[in-house]
């Protein structure tokens, strides 16, 4: 079994700030300058339930055993079986390019869910980073697709190429 951790750039903890920072700004407001525990309550519940959300969907890490490939997040996992993999490899320079979410966080803790280029098609992302040169793409058999970041690209691709 190996391990790889998300490859996270510095865009997604400057997202994750600013959005954490936005989200907190009406709870301020609501201490300060409303005088109703129900406003008061209701703002606290929905910024816990975004933050606490999104952050249960981000992706963690990378496992490779003998027979999968294993997207850890904060709450659950993703298991890719070897067997129904085509292809794992960097993506091309524009493969990504024009990507669009469909039902997906865009740098908030990373970017994961579900996106749509126009040169890759439909795409589930887990990664911490929209650079291609830190990305790999897995395609299935099935048609499905999906992006990760692993920091060591290099060896999470020797590792997923070794026979099981």
């Amino acid at each position: 079994m190996n391990i790889f951790k998300v490859n996270t750039d510095t865009t997604v903890y400057m997202i994750s700030f600013i959005v954490v920072l936005i989200l907190i700004l009406p709870v301020i407001h609501a201490i300060f300058y409303k005088n109703s525990i129900t406003y008061l309550s209701f703002i606290v519940f929905i910024t816990t339930a975004i933050l606490v959300t999104t952050f249960f969907f981000a992706p963690k890490s990378y496992v490779i055993t003998n027979n999968s490939i294993v997207i850890k997040k904060v709450l659950g996992s993703i298991e890719i079986d070897k067997a129904d993999i085509i292809e794992v490899a960097p993506p091309a320079s524009d493969d990504l390019k024009g990507s669009i979410r469909t039902f997906a966080s865009g740098g908030f803790f990373g970017y994961f869910g579900k996106f749509r280029s126009p040169k890759l098609g439909k795409y589930n992302m887990y990664a911490g980073t929209m650079k291609t040169s830190n990305l790999l793409v897995i395609k299935l058999k099935n048609g499905n697709k999906y992006v990760i970041s692993p920091i060591g690209r290099e060896d999470f691709l020797h590792y997923v190429m070794l026979p099981q």
